[in-house]
């Protein structure tokens, strides 16, 4: 099967591996930006953006991990003559500005404003006070990562965290388009995610995520360790009827979908947000559900809407993933120490994205991961405790350039 993919190879070295081992071809492109293409003109856009690095009419798939490029990939997929998700949906889900103020989503999501990149700190702070509390969280609606999230807990702090997720907002228009910034009021629970598919219509939760440690803004919201387990329908009944909720109103359907929650400090569910496309630039969602139900993710997408999915568990088990971040911005150093540490930790799969030499940058203005592993753990209490010791064991050092 020839496959286009919607960004870089080096960003998806699961999928090309899975490709390697399935004798599928990948080819891998990075479309040109819609931002200020009239909508009538985006097709059209995107496939003079291609030129003649890729012929559709070669593809039999057409897919991306990308948020920034799941409109291109719809687009492509209509004009290859591939069954195409709606485009209003995925400009939605992919939008944080869209989705927090639809008319399906605005109920769930956390009390908010939306800043242009223009509004001058001062004026910025005043809206803020008049309409949200203290400590509030900022960041770009064009945002990924959790690159240029910050946390501000006093208006004394208001003006340089404007100052950096303003920066991080310029750092992303070249790939992700125009943004503004979103301030809401932080949530000081625990927060989840969400990942399956959604099938002609119907939600099919696969997997219930914690993050761990909880994430609280200090000193980022950097997501580190990850604790899975299978999705369970009875206990998560609150979620699938928000998703689907959700899905339904927005028009979502034969998608995967990567949905992030957080609890208030009353136990009161908040949606953050629902991506249209398998988490963590497909290795996440992939390596998580081959760990913990035996399904293949990247194959079910292939077959979304095309030829009939099945979602039968052949094991259950828990799984943790964790992703390595440097501490300090700088250049990549004893980055084999830290592989090998993880191997003998007994990591199910590592994915390296970066090697020594590499400059990388800490949070909140990294905007790409170092290294991320994968264990098959026999509960998620089994998890938990695997998750301090990778902690202390396990680091990815930096020197100053």
């Amino acid at each position: 099967m020839n496959v286009l993919v919607l960004g870089r190879a080096e960003d998806s070295l699961d999928y090309v591996r899975y490709c390697e081992a399935r004798g599928f071809k990948p080819t891998f492109v990075e479309p040109g930006s819609l931002a200020g293409v009239v909508r009538n003109s985006w097709q059209q856009a995107v496939l003079a953006s291609l030129g003649e690095a890729a012929k559709i009419r070669d593809f039999d798939d057409i897919i991306s991990f990308r948020d920034g490029y799941q409109v291109h990939a719809e687009l492509l997929r209509a004009a290859r003559g591939l069954p195409a998700k709606d485009f209003d949906a995925i400009n939605c889900l992919t939008d944080k500005t869209l989705f927090k103020s639809h008319v399906a989503v605005r109920d769930l999501v956390v009390r908010h404003i939306e800043l242009p990149l223009h509004t001058a700190v001062d004026d910025a702070l005043r809206q803020v006070e008049a309409a949200l509390r203290f400590p509030v969280v900022l960041k770009p609606s064009n945002g990924f990562y959790s690159a240029g999230v910050i946390r501000v807990d006093h208006p004394a702090q208001f003006r340089r965290a404007l100052v950096s997720v303003k920066r991080v907002c310029g750092l992303l228009r070249d790939s992700r388009g125009p943004s503004q910034v979103i301030v809401e009021e932080y949530l000081d629970g625990e927060e989840v995610m969400v990942d399956g598919f959604v099938v002609d219509g119907t939600v099919r939760s696969l997997l219930f995520h914690r993050k761990l440690p909880r994430i609280t803004g200090v000193p980022s919201f950097h997501e580190t360790g990850c604790v899975t387990q299978p999705f369970d329908e009875e206990k998560g009944a609150e979620f699938s009827a928000m998703l689907q909720q959700i899905t339904r109103g927005v028009g979502l359907a034969n998608s995967p979908y990567n949905a992030e929650f957080r609890y208030d400090g009353e136990g009161r569910l908040h949606v953050l947000e629902v991506a249209p496309r398998i988490s963590g630039g497909g290795a996440s969602m992939q390596n998580l559900l081959r760990i913990c139900t035996g399904l293949d993710a990247y194959g079910i997408q292939h077959r979304l809407g095309r030829r009939q999915v099945t979602f039968d568990r052949t094991v259950e088990r828990a799984a943790l993933e964790y992703d390595f971040c440097a501490e300090r911005n700088g250049h990549v150093k004893n980055i084999e120490k830290t592989v090998a540490a993880c191997r003998d930790l007994g990591a199910d799969t590592i994915l390296q994205y970066r090697t020594n030499g590499q400059y990388v940058f800490a949070p909140p203005l990294n905007v790409e991961t170092v290294l991320t592993a994968y264990f098959a753990c026999g509960s998620s209490a089994e998890a938990e405790e695997l998750l301090d010791v990778v902690k202390k064991r396990c680091v990815v050092e930096t020197e100053p350039a």
